[in-house]
C-alpha cells in the first residue's frame, strides 16, 4: 500500500478511535499507529474534512470529533 492509502487507512482508525473512546490526547492517537508520522497526515486527512477539533491544553493536544 502506498502512503497516501496508509494515510488514509490511518484516518479511518483515529475517526474510529475518536468515536467509540472519546476525545483522546496526541499520545494516546499514535499507540494506534507505529507511526507517528502517519498518525499526523491521518490526523491533517480528518482536519482538512473538518471532521476534527484539535484543542491546545496545558502541555498537550486533544483531539475530538466535531460534533454534527
Amino acid at each position: 500500500m502506498d502512503v497516501n492509502g496508509q494515510a488514509g487507512e490511518t484516518a479511518g482508525n483515529v475517526w474510529k478511535a475518536l468515536s467509540s473512546a472519546g476525545p483522546q490526547t496526541l499520545a494516546q492517537l499514535k499507540r494506534l499507529n507505529g507511526s507517528v508520522e502517519l498518525v499526523g497526515f491521518g490526523l491533517g486527512w480528518l482536519a482538512r474534512e473538518d471532521k476534527i477539533e484539535i484543542i491546545l491544553e496545558k502541555k498537550s493536544f486533544r483531539v475530538r470529533l466535531k460534533q454534527e
